[in-house]
């Protein structure tokens, strides 16, 4: 390994040098050498190392379990927010479907109207509707499926000829 002198600069303390104790002024001389520390191993101390993993492994646990619990409130608020945007969805659904139904209703009577008056219909008796197939206590039955059967229509009596 190599030694090399350096000449370090005396500090300025004065503008013209005097003597000091009757002495000139010395230079210092310092010298530096270079170490090379790349072959050199550090040892692994267990007990530093096994106080290190003592101290790490309670930290991340502590951090995963903050980090849980925080995305779990992170989740319940997102989730809050949702529940909310679907419960205004549900009113602007209610809204529009009871204004829908109101149109209904509205023009239902309108041609309920328009049919009375305009084309002369009148509202059905209770006697023209025919039940297909009826049950023991005179009320159609909807368990079992219906099949529509073809009958010819009554004919209108026809006038006797007179002679």
């Amino acid at each position: 390994m190599a030694t090399a002198a350096r000449i370090l600069p005396t500090p300025r303390r004065r503008s013209s040098p005097v003597l000091t104790g009757g002495r000139a002024a010395v230079r210092e001389v310092y010298f530096t050498k270079r170490i090379d520390n790349s072959r050199v191993v550090r040892e692994v101390d267990i007990s530093q190392l096994r106080a290190c993993f003592t101290l790490a492994i309670p930290l991340s646990l502590t951090f995963v379990l903050l980090f849980a619990i925080a995305w779990l409130h992170f989740q319940c608020v997102n989730c809050g927010y949702q529940i909310g945007d679907q419960q205004q969805k549900q009113a602007a659904w209610s809204e529009q479907n009871r204004e829908l139904r109101a149109q209904e209703e509205s023009a239902l009577q309108q041609v309920s109207s328009a049919a009375q008056s305009e084309l002369g219909m009148s509202p059905i008796d209770p006697g023209q509707v025919i039940r297909v197939a009826q049950s023991s206590d005179g009320l159609p039955s909807s368990d079992e499926p219906q099949l529509a059967e073809a009958q010819p229509a009554p004919r209108p009596p026809q006038p006797h000829a007179r002679r």
